[in-house]
């Protein structure tokens, strides 16, 4: 029942398309938007001046870099500004400068009809999987799980060789065939584990861990059924970690996916060490992952990390965790 389950699930994603953005081309005009925590002039400037430099027009709010508290701007301002650029027809592109914290403040300040009837490209991580998930459960939408302009376009060295290749792969050029994430290929200096072999295919969801679990009994939920879940997170402590993984295990939330896809768990150099009587971030992967009977790939680069691999939400995929690739199966833009 299973293998049908999974077979029915993967024949409605073909024969109905999800709603899917325009693909981005030189000339297309983005829009710079706060949605979240507020923004580093510095870092946005470079970005800006990276993407004009290839070709892309690009606009943002005169009081962009407004400050109430650590969010960038009172809820109200920053739906507002969310929601015209998802209205104004000139956008193709929006851009959240970077993540932190307030997404899921402003959910339900938003206009899913104007998103759903106006299809544009939104990027981002982080914090931003608030927007992802509640834009995917809502509308449809394919978004796509990236890096942001401050932490990343607008990094000091810009996006890492794997980072820069993947992104514009995903939001800018066609795929008709899809397209396949081998890691390999690149000279990385950490290697993937496979914590359980074989194939599983399924739409692809998930992100930040902390903001999977916040929108847990919201309408905004992830569904997991039938799907590949990724998750990322940073700054967390294995027993909080631990905490989060139980709570999506007893709701059911890894009990019918087709697949995992385990990121970095990174931990800031300002963290106190943890106590040595600890499990360790893998033991405690292992301990949740390793016996599912369903590929489940870690330490994959995604997330809070130099090398970021931007995913598209809501596209049909393939992970193999035996060769540790990932084919995207589908053309995640128009």
């Amino acid at each position: 029942m299973k293998y049908l389950f999974i077979f029915f699930i993967t024949s409605f994603a073909l024969v109905f398309p999800e709603n899917k953005p325009q693909r981005l081309t030189p000339g297309d005009t983005i829009l710079f938007v706060a949605p979240s925590g507020y923004l580093k002039q510095d870092r946005m400037a470079l970005a800006k001046t990276r993407l004009e430099e290839q070709g892309y027009v690009t606009l943002q709010a005169e009081d962009i870099f407004r400050q109430h508290g650590y969010l960038g701007g009172t809820d109200k301002r920053r739906a507002d500004e969310f929601m015209a650029g998802g209205a104004d027809p000139r956008i193709k592109a929006i851009f959240p400068g970077t993540g932190g914290y307030g997404t899921t403040r402003i959910l339900d300040q938003l206009d899913y009809d104007i998103i759903k009837n106006n299809p544009k490209i939104l990027i981002g991580f982080s914090d931003i999987t608030g927007l992802h998930l509640a834009i995917n459960k809502m509308t449809g939408l394919t978004t796509f799980h990236t890096p942001s302009p401050m932490y990343g376009l607008g990094s000091k060295n810009n996006l890492s060789p794997i980072s820069d290749h993947f992104f514009w792969q995903a939001i800018a050029k066609n795929n008709p065939n899809g397209y396949i994430i081998d890691v390999k290929q690149f000279d990385l200096d950490e290697s993937m584990i496979t914590l359980h072999g074989g194939k599983g295919i399924g739409k692809l969801i998930g992100g930040n861990l902390s903001l999977i679990n916040t929108l847990m009994g919201t309408p905004y939920e992830i569904e997991t059924n039938g799907k590949i879940l990724f998750i990322e997170d940073v700054g967390e402590a294995p027993y909080r970690i631990d905490r989060y993984f139980s709570q999506l295990k007893l709701a059911g939330k890894f009990d019918h996916v087709t697949g995992i896809i385990l990121g970095k768990f990174t931990r800031r150099a300002s963290e106190p060490p943890d106590d040595e009587n600890s499990f360790t971030m893998m033991e405690i992967l292992e301990q949740y992952f390793s016996h599912l009977g369903i590929p489940v790939l870690a330490n994959f680069p995604i997330g809070h990390y130099k090398n970021n691999i931007s995913f598209p939400i809501g596209i049909m995929a393939e992970l193999d965790a035996d060769k540790q690739i990932i084919r995207i199966l589908e053309n995640p833009t128009k």
